[in-house]
């Protein structure tokens, strides 16, 4: 694998293979920018948790939806948000999560998400490197090398998961949430806006800079 590294060629395919999940902010924040620039949006929640104390369902994260066979935000190819607020499942493409795994211990009342994240052979790039890429065993490893860039936007990710599961087992802890498996019908609130009224320092954690104002 001496030599390579992957290239984005910015062939957009990436930005028409499936709906895009997204942490909670990022879907407030992808609203925002398609209301600015007149774009349709669709999202629905992801995985969600019931809390008995305020009677919500807490969505742990986001899918957004293509709009007619693509992402919204894709335009000739390119990314309108790209230098604005790029998803970190975008930024990490090709380097993605394959699978999340979210755990809740009851008894420390701590919950916590395991994520298994691997390179997609759907990516063209990936796809014609493939051969000297199964080198190297340790995805983790393989992407540190093959994928620099794309490998520190998914440590941003998971650091930003992170986030979310610290300051919501932190209000477990405290009594001020009592977590239990998704309770149908029950109305359902975004994360960040659910934890954003116990943590005002939200934004900064989570570097959401250029739209503190509008996600309050």
């Amino acid at each position: 694998m001496e030599g390579s590294r992957f290239t984005c060629t910015s062939c957009g395919l990436c930005c028409a293979l499936s709906p895009v999940s997204l942490l909670p902010h990022e879907d407030m924040t992808l609203r925002f920018l398609a209301d600015k620039y007149n774009l349709k949006y669709k999202s629905s929640p992801g995985y969600k948790m019931y809390d008995e104390i305020s009677g919500y369902n807490l969505a742990f994260s986001y899918i957004m939806d293509l709009i007619n066979g693509k992402c919204t935000f894709l335009k000739n190819n390119l990314c309108l948000i790209h230098d604005v607020s790029k998803p970190f499942i975008c930024r990490s493409y090709p380097f993605v999560p394959k699978q999340v795994k979210y755990y809740v211990d009851n008894i420390n009342r701590n919950v916590y998400a395991v994520v298994d994240h691997g390179l997609s052979v759907k990516c063209p790039v990936v796809s014609k490197d493939v051969g000297k890429l199964t080198r190297v065993e340790n995805p983790y490893k393989l992407a540190y090398f093959y994928t620099p860039k794309e490998f520190l936007a998914s440590l941003e990710m998971e650091r930003a998961r992170n986030i979310y599961f610290e300051l919501l087992s932190a209000l477990w802890i405290k009594g001020l949430v009592d977590l239990a498996e998704e309770k149908p019908g029950a109305p359902v609130i975004n994360l960040y806006q659910f934890l954003r009224t116990y943590f005002p320092e939200m934004p900064n954690l989570l570097n959401v800079k250029p739209f503190r104002n509008k996600m309050g």
